[in-house]
């Protein structure tokens, strides 16, 4: 298990890298949009099975075959046409909310029904989309990828530190509904980490990146925020009655596994460095 975990966290290294590092904007754009898919494609093969049994009046109802891949469609469509449309992300992303909204209720055949899949509909959305538009304003601040490359580090140290952390200092629990295994000490060690790393990347970039207040700030909110995100995920799979996302990563389970501290982080990152960075 080990070995698969390790061969499949290098391929994965190499392949990331590769793209940052060397794909043109259009090829990234389409590359962002497969991974909306794949991340929609995730949570609605989670979610969508469990409101359709919890909001039916028999609990035994299934999602019609239809729902998965129109929703996965519908959540490509919103990132692509908000990326691709300057100056119009915002409508574009408003009435793709509203007519997925009105979808959701008007494909099902019962009232509760009809709530529960708009609702599950809008959070394939939310989660599945939009975080990704923040990453790919992260990717536009600079020509080589480096506040993405910046987010990674914060996320990912923050994840190790806390996980270190916790097992050798963890007493009091975190949020035990959602995570029983995390702890406020593990918290602390991966906010950090996360610091450690963010000033470690500074310091590799010097004068190219934005001032060391900033790097602080971010690195603070977006490890917090990365910690957050993986207890809604958590969230989001006890709701399901899973154990992983998915299985594209052998050893590792699924997309959402690997990036749901990014989706949360991002947003938060950009703002800072948007509204005072640069």
């Amino acid at each position: 298990m080990l070995k698969t975990r390790v061969i499949t966290a290098i391929i994965a290294l190499i392949v990331m890298l590769s793209v940052f590092l060397l794909g043109n904007p259009h090829f990234m754009r389409l590359f962002f949009t497969l991974l909306v898919g794949i991340g929609t494609f995730e949570i609605s093969t989670m979610i969508f099975p469990r409101i359709y049994s919890m909001f039916s009046a028999s609990h035994e109802a299934t999602p019609p075959p239809f729902l998965r891949p129109l929703v996965i469609g519908m959540s490509c469509v919103l990132f692509a046409g908000s990326a691709y449309t300057q100056g119009y992300g915002v409508s574009v992303m408003m009435l793709g909310l509203l007519g997925s909204l009105l979808f959701g209720i008007f494909i099902a055949p019962e009232i509760d029904l009809s709530f529960g899949a708009g609702a599950g509909i809008l959070v394939c959305l939310v989660y599945g989309a939009f975080p990704w538009l923040a990453i790919w304003e992260l990717y536009k601040l600079a020509p080589d990828s480096r506040y993405i490359f910046l987010l990674c580090t914060i996320v990912w140290c923050g994840d190790t530190g806390a996980y270190f952390a916790g097992r050798s200092l963890g007493k009091h629990k975190l949020a035990p509904r959602m995570s029983p295994n995390k702890t406020w000490e593990g918290s602390v060690g991966g906010i950090i980490a996360s610091v450690a790393g963010a000033s470690v990347f500074k310091g590799f970039y010097g004068e190219q990146m934005v001032d060391w207040p900033i790097i602080i700030i971010c690195a603070v909110l977006g490890g917090a925020l990365g910690q957050l995100g993986d207890l809604a995920e958590s969230t989001f799979k006890r709701f399901s009655g899973v154990k992983d996302s998915g299985k594209i990563f052998p050893g590792h389970g699924g997309f959402l596994d690997r990036v749901d501290g990014l989706l949360f982080a991002a947003p938060a990152i950009w703002f800072i460095l948007y509204q005072f960075g640069i």
